[in-house]
């Protein structure tokens, strides 16, 4: 049977601010260190996609503008949608489908769709909970490239067993995953994400407020950490998008959004130098005026490609340095030594940029000794900004694998904040200890008067002091409540 769907909603439903958009990486952005909320370009890209169908799509990000369950339920009865596709994460998930069942309880014919890095490689027996009986579909793989066959499908009345990349329920109640939709080749086939229909104001820089917006360069990353989702969420060989496509939606956030600060999202952005500087040479011949950050690895950085970056208005790169003690990065697969950090720190400092350092404890391996090592190595790299995140054995990584065979999984992996109810502990080390050990990585971080000093003595502005300051009672607010 054919169905009408004209116009749909697409959201981030209401609860904490996580990082949603993000498939690899779900951080509670209220209980980080140092991270800002980041724009849903998850959801733009999908509305600039199914604009492409003849849809009306609206976005709303209930956590970002503080809005309640209420809020949801009256943009329902406003906007009257014909679908609803949510943005899920794998600690708030389950709190989640109450945006589907108030969906159903408003109009039964209602399509629900969610997408997240949880539906990749799940036990499709956890959809048998109670809490998923009013979700229609899920999206595995890049979701943009999925949602209009789902609602073309649904339209024309096509058998959906038929589609690649979605998870579904059949005649019989089973939740069936379909074989995965291939991986977009060309990047920049696609349109730019949909930032008029979002509140471009509440995604910012850390440091100066300023409105961020988030520019996805490439897809993939050769690397085979243990922990991370990358290779199943967009695979292992690195997608990217010209230098020109790059830019132009560049100048369209500068032109039209006013928009001169940006994340340059990419596994791993400096991986090819060339690129690197097609990029800056790009940003530089157009004259633009911006401010910009992105990720690395410490084996991808030298003088060279960041003295573009500088010249092109980089001011920031952020390292994944995980670990201080060598056997344990070997044993994650990081392809990496303490001593790269090192290395990789000066020469970021000595071009004039700023680093965010990030760490991983918790690891099946982690002894007292090692977690030690691991905070003693972050306090002397002497990083700008750091976080120390708590490792989840996420379905769909090696790690689960490991931590399954070692016993170490107790409990489902869903509904866990990391932060604060990290899913496990390691063959040395308890719950409660490592979560401990964040804290007091956390406090000797941040909380001294060296760094203090330090980063008072870089603010320029009025607004700086104000984010810097939140920042600062966000910590010890955590310290204290966790």
């Amino acid at each position: 049977m054919m169905r009408s769907i004209q116009k749909i909603l697409l959201i981030n439903p209401p609860g904490p601010l996580y990082q949603r958009g993000e498939d690899r990486s779900q951080g509670n952005v209220s209980e980080s260190s140092a991270t800002s909320l980041r724009a849903p370009n998850d959801l733009a890209y999908m509305a600039a996609m199914l604009r492409r169908i003849g849809i009306t799509p609206l976005i709303k990000d209930y956590p970002a503008e503080n809005l309640s369950w209420e809020s949801y339920a009256a943009d329902l009865k406003s906007f009257d949608p014909d679908a609803v596709v949510m943005s899920i994460t794998n600690a708030t998930i389950l709190g989640d489908m109450r945006a589907f069942k108030l969906a159903k309880d408003f109009k039964p014919e209602m399509v629900t769709i969610a997408k997240g890095a949880l539906f990749f490689a799940c036990d499709l027996k956890q959809f048998q909970r109670d809490e998923f009986a009013s979700m229609d579909f899920a999206l595995v793989g890049e979701s943009e490239t999925i949602i209009n066959d789902v609602i073309e499908a649904i339209r024309h009345a096509h058998p959906i067993e038929n589609l690649r990349g979605i998870i579904y329920r059949n005649h019989d109640g089973a939740w069936i995953r379909t074989e995965p939709k291939p991986f977009v080749d060309d990047l920049d086939s696609l349109p730019f994400p949909a930032r008029d229909l979002l509140n471009n104001k509440l995604y910012v820089r850390p440091d100066t407020g300023e409105p961020q917006a988030t520019i996805q360069t490439a897809r993939g990353c050769p690397s085979h950490c243990v922990f991370c989702l990358t290779p199943a969420i967009s695979g292992q060989r690195v997608r990217q998008r010209s230098a020109k496509n790059i830019v132009d939606e560049i100048e369209e956030c500068v032109a039209v959004h006013g928009i001169r600060n940006f994340f340059f999202k990419a596994d791993t952005f400096t991986i090819n130098k060339k690129y690197v500087i097609d990029i800056c040479r790009e940003i530089l011949e157009r004259n633009l005026a911006i401010s910009w950050v992105a990720n690395s690895r410490v084996d991808t950085v030298d003088e060279e490609r960041l003295d573009w970056m500088k010249r092109a208005g980089c001011w920031l790169v952020a390292f994944g340095f995980e670990s201080g003690n060598d056997a344990i990065l070997h044993k994650m697969k990081k392809d990496a030594v303490a001593q790269d950090a090192y290395r990789a720190v000066r020469l970021v400092k000595d071009a004039g940029l700023r680093v965010y350092g990030f760490f991983l404890i918790g690891l099946p391996w982690d002894t007292h000794t090692t977690v030690q090592d691991t905070l003693k190595f972050a306090k002397k790299l002497n990083c700008d900004f750091s976080e120390i995140h708590i490792a989840t054995p996420y379905e769909g990584t090696e790690l689960h694998s490991i931590a399954e065979s070692m016993g170490l999984l107790q409990q489902d992996v869903i509904g866990h904040n990391y932060f604060s109810d990290p899913v496990m502990g390691t063959m040395f080390l308890t719950r409660e200890e490592i979560l401990q050990y964040r804290r007091k990585g956390i406090r000797s971080l941040y909380l001294t008067p060296q760094y203090i000093l330090k980063t008072a003595s870089k603010i320029r502005t009025s607004a700086e002091l104000k984010n810097y300051a939140s920042y600062g009672w966000r910590m010890v607010k955590n310290m204290l409540t966790h």
